[in-house]
C-alpha cells in the first residue's frame, strides 16, 4: 500500500531541511509520557508525537473538547456536535459507529472508557479543558496500540499541572454575541516538605453557541492533584468531580440544491437548533422519568493514584489505579421525516433521542516492573480493566412545522405534537442494555540505545476481555399512562415498553504488538519508522446482532483490528521546525449487523498518507505554526461488494490548521486557520460538503503584571460548512439532514495571574 508519490515527498522534505543551519530547542526536550514505555523527547521518541502547551489551547478559541483535537496533526474530529458525541478518527480510519473507536481519550494517563464507541456514550462526553490542564500530548500508531487497550490509532492525554510551580490564576469569560459566562480558577504550590498540590475547575452558565430558549450550559468540573517526588520515586494522587450539562446538536433539516450547496429550512445553519424545550416522558425500567430539557448531562467523579519506586539501580516498579463513576442522559432531536404538509409547508417528524446512561463507570489498574540491563530497559507488567455499560433508550416522536417557531401540530394519533412511541424508526427503539466488560492485558517491552544515535523500542500486548450481561432490544406495545395526567389518551394506545432480555456472555481476545527505531544524522535531524498491529474491542451494544441464543458472538464479530507502518523525519533548526510522517494503515472492522438493512457488514479499509508539522519564527515578534494531513483511504472490502474502491465517508483528503502570531510587548494577537477538503457524506461516494475554511482569532493585553485581557473569536467570517449527513444521495430541491458547523461566536476574558 506505499503511494510513491508520497514517499517521494516525505524524503524530498528530508533533502529540503538539511540546509538550514541548525540549533537544539525546548519543543524537542518537553518530556513525553504518553503512550510510552519509558519517558522520552520527541526528538527521541520512534513514532509521531505532537504536544498542545495549554496556552496555545486556549487562544484557539475551542467551544468544545472535540474542537482542541482539530490542532493535532492526523486528527479529523466532527466537532459539530457540541461537548459531547463527537465523531473522532484518525489517519483515515473510518467512523463506521461514531465516537472515536481508534483513539483513546485520556486524563493523565487513565482511559475514559475501555472502549470508544458506545451509543450515546463517547469518552469525549466526560472529558473537559480547563486551567488545570498544563498540555495536552498525543501519539499516533507506534507503540499506541501496546500501551493502552482499543487505542491502535493513537492516544490523546489531557495532562494535569501538579503544583511544581507555584501560583494561579482565576479567569472570567462571557460571550459577547452568544449567551455563555465560565468561572475558570486554579492555585497550585507547595502542600509540605516534598509534597506539591494543584487544584481548580470551571462553572459555566448559558445557552451555549447555539440558539435555545433556556441554559443548556449549566455545570461544571473540580480537579486536584497532590504530587511528590522523591530520592528514589514519584507518587500522584488525582481527584476529579465533573457535573455539567451542555447542549448536544444532530443533524437538521435542510433543502439540497446541488453542487454541494444546501438552505436552511426553518433553522438557521450558523446558530440554530431543533431544540423541543420540553418535559419528555421516558417509561425507564423503574417506572416514567420525566426528561426536562434538552442536552447532555455528565456526571463523573474519579479517583486515582499512580506512582513508582526504584528497588536498586536495576530494577524499578511502578502502579497506576483509578476508580469512576460515570453517569448521565442523553437528550436530543434528530429529524426522522422532513416533508411538506400542504399549505402548512415544511414540517418535520422528530425522533427523540432520550437515553439515560444509567451506569458507565469503570476501574484501571497496571502493575509493572522495569530492567535497566546496560543499554537496555525490560519492562512487564500487567493490565486490568472493569467497564459497565448500562443505558437505557426511549424515544418518542414530535411534530413540528419548519416555520421559524418549531410550531406545534399533530399527525395520525399524536396529540400536543407528541407520539409515545417512535413508528417513524419502526418502534425500534425502546432499549436497555447492560454489560460488564473485564479486561487483562498482559505485557512486555524493550528499548534501548546503540551508540549515541539509535534509539529503539518493541512491545507485545495480550488482550483478553469476557463480556457479559443482558440486553433488551424487542418491544412490547402497551396502553400505558406515560405523561401521568390519569388517563390513556390516544397517543399512549400503544407505547413501546422493554420485551424479554437476552443473554451476552463472550470472550474477545487479540494480540497487539510494536516495533520502532529513531536515528539521528545530528543534533538537530533524525529519522523514524515503526510497523505496528493493534485491536480495537467493539462496544458490545454495536454488536448485539451478532450475539446467539446462548450468548456467544459470531465469528471475529467482537473486535477490529489496524495494521500499520510509519516513516518520518525530524527537524529543528535556529528558528524553526519540521516533522513529516509518512503513514500506511489496513483496517478491518468488526462484523456488524444492520438493522435496518438485515445483513451483516464486514469492511475492511486502506489508508495512507503524510502529517507534516511545523513552525517558523521569522523574528520581528512574527511566527507561524501549523499542520497538515493528506490522506487517500479507500474501502478495500464489503460484505456484497458495494462500494469498494470508494472513500469512506466523510474523510477529507487533507485537512490543515496553521496560525500565525504576532507577539509585541504587552499584547499577543493571531488567527488559528482551521481548514478542511470537501468530503463525500455516505460511502455511494454522491452527495458531498465543499471544502471550508474557519478562523478562529485571538487577541491578548496584559494590562498589568497580573491582569490580562483576552478576546476570542471562533469563527470569525462565519463560514458555514457541514461535518454529518444522513442521505448518500439527493436530487436538487429535497431534503436531507446535515449537521453545520456552529457560526462566528465571540467573547472576551478577563484573568488574574497570582
Amino acid at each position: 500500500m506505499f503511494k510513491p508519490t508520497l514517499l517521494t515527498l516525505s524524503l524530498a522534505s528530508m533533502s529540503f531541511i538539511t540546509t538550514y543551519a541548525v540549533a537544539q530547542d525546548s519543543v524537542l526536550e518537553e518530556i513525553i509520557v504518553t503512550g510510552v514505555s519509558k519517558p522520552t523527547t520527541k526528538f527521541e521518541s520512534t513514532m509521531s508525537v505532537t504536544s498542545l502547551p495549554a496556552e496555545d489551547v486556549i487562544n484557539f478559541a475551542p467551544r468544545s473538547t472535540a474542537e482542541i483535537f482539530r490542532n493535532i496533526p492526523g486528527i479529523q474530529s466532527e466537532s459539530s456536535s457540541g461537548d459531547a458525541n463527537a465523531n473522532v478518527k484518525v489517519r483515515g480510519m473510518p467512523i463506521s459507529s461514531g465516537g472515536a473507536r481508534y483513539l483513546s481519550f485520556q486524563e493523565d494517563g487513565f482511559p475514559m472508557m475501555a472502549v470508544g464507541d458506545t451509543a450515546f456514550a463517547t469518552a469525549d462526553s466526560f472529558l473537559r479543558f480547563d486551567t488545570t490542564v498544563a498540555s495536552v500530548q498525543s501519539i499516533r500508531g507506534g507503540s499506541a496500540s501496546t500501551q493502552a487497550g482499543n487505542s491502535p490509532g493513537g492516544i490523546i492525554n489531557f495532562i494535569s499541572k501538579t503544583g511544581d510551580i507555584e501560583g494561579g490564576s482565576v479567569g472570567f469569560t462571557a460571550g459577547l454575541d452568544y449567551d455563555a459566562m465560565r468561572l475558570d480558577l486554579e492555585y497550585g504550590g507547595v502542600l509540605s516538605g516534598d509534597w506539591t498540590y494543584h487544584v481548580g475547575g470551571f462553572y459555566r452558565s448559558g445557552e451555549g453557541p447555539r440558539d435555545a430558549s433556556e441554559s443548556l450550559e449549566e455545570g461544571g468540573q473540580i480537579k486536584a492533584t497532590i504530587a511528590r517526588d522523591f530520592d528514589r520515586g514519584s507518587i500522584r494522587f488525582h481527584l476529579k468531580h465533573l457535573d455539567d450539562e451542555v447542549p448536544t446538536y444532530l443533524p437538521i433539516p435542510v433543502v439540497a440544491n446541488g453542487g454541494g450547496n444546501f438552505s436552511a429550512l426553518g433553522t438557521d445553519l450558523g446558530d440554530g437548533a431543533l431544540f423541543l424545550n420540553t418535559t419528555d416522558f421516558a417509561p425507564r425500567r423503574n417506572g416514567v422519568a420525566a426528561v426536562n430539557g434538552d442536552g447532555f448531562d455528565a456526571s463523573m467523579t474519579s479517583l486515582a493514584v499512580a506512582g513508582d519506586y526504584q528497588f536498586t539501580d536495576m530494577l524499578t516498579g511502578a502502579f497506576k489505579y483509578r476508580t469512576a463513576s460515570i453517569d448521565g442522559n442523553f437528550a436530543s432531536p434528530f429529524p426522522a421525516n422532513t416533508f411538506v404538509d400542504g399549505a402548512n409547508g415544511p414540517s418535520v417528524e422528530i425522533v427523540y433521542f432520550n437515553t439515560q446512561v444509567n451506569d458507565v463507570g469503570n476501574d484501571f489498574a497496571d502493575f509493572s516492573l522495569q530492567a535497566d540491563i546496560g543499554n537496555i530497559q525490560a519492562k512487564a507488567g500487567l493490565a486490568y480493566v472493569s467497564q459497565d455499560i448500562s443505558t437505557t433508550w426511549n424515544f418518542n416522536q414530535y411534530y413540528r412545522r419548519l416555520d421559524g417557531n418549531l410550531s406545534i401540530f399533530d399527525r395520525g394519533n399524536s396529540i400536543g405534537g407528541v407520539l409515545y412511541g417512535n413508528p417513524a424508526f419502526g418502534n425500534c427503539c425502546t432499549r436497555a442494555y447492560d454489560f460488564q466488560i473485564d479486561g487483562t492485558a498482559p505485557y512486555v517491552s524493550l528499548s534501548g540505545e546503540i551508540g549515541d544515535d539509535l534509539s529503539w523500542d518493541a512491545s507485545y500486548r495480550k488482550d483478553d476481555y469476557d463480556v457479559d450481561g443482558t440486553f433488551q432490544e424487542s418491544t412490547v406495545l402497551v396502553p400505558l399512562d406515560v405523561n401521568g395526567n390519569g388517563s390513556i389518551d390516544g397517543n399512549e394506545q400503544a407505547v413501546p415498553t422493554l420485551g424479554a432480555a437476552r443473554r451476552a456472555n463472550y470472550n474477545v481476545d487479540y494480540d497487539s504488538w510494536s516495533i520502532g527505531v529513531n536515528y539521528a544524522l545530528n543534533d538537530n535531524l533524525a529519522l523514524f519508522a515503526n510497523i505496528s498491529e493493534g485491536g480495537s474491542l467493539s462496544s458490545p451494544d454495536r454488536v448485539t446482532g451478532n450475539i446467539q441464543a446462548n450468548g456467544s458472538i459470531q465469528n471475529d464479530s467482537g473486535f477490529s483490528s489496524v495494521e500499520q507502518i510509519e516513516i518520518g523525519v525530524k527537524f529543528l533548526g535556529d528558528n524553526s521546525s519540521l516533522f513529516v510522517t509518512y503513514f500506511d494503515a489496513d483496517i478491518t472492522e468488526a462484523r456488524e449487523f444492520e438493522v435496518t438493512t438485515q445483513t451483516f457488514l464486514e469492511n475492511a479499509y486502506e489508508s495512507s498518507g503524510l502529517e507534516i508539522e511545523a513552525d517558523y519564527d521569522f523574528g520581528s515578534n512574527f511566527s507561524i505554526k501549523g499542520s497538515v494531513t493528506l490522506t487517500d483511504a479507500k474501502i478495500a472490502k464489503t460484505a456484497n461488494g458495494a462500494n469498494v474502491g470508494n472513500q469512506p465517508r466523510r474523510q477529507a483528503d487533507y485537512i490543515f490548521n496553521i496560525t500565525p502570531t504576532y507577539t509585541a510587548d504587552k499584547w499577543d494577537a493571531g488567527i488559528n486557520f482551521v481548514g478542511t477538503d470537501e468530503v463525500f457524506v455516505q460511502d455511494n461516494n454522491d452527495l458531498k460538503f465543499d471544502a471550508y475554511i474557519t478562523a478562529n482569532l485571538f487577541f491578548n493585553y496584559q494590562l498589568n503584571d497580573n491582569l490580562r485581557l483576552s478576546v476570542n473569536s471562533n469563527n470569525l467570517f462565519d463560514e458555514e460548512g457541514f461535518t454529518e449527513g444522513e442521505e448518500g444521495s439527493a436530487a436538487p430541491g429535497s431534503f436531507v439532514r446535515i449537521r453545520p458547523i456552529n457560526g462566528r461566536t465571540t467573547s472576551a476574558t478577563v484573568r488574574y495571574d497570582f
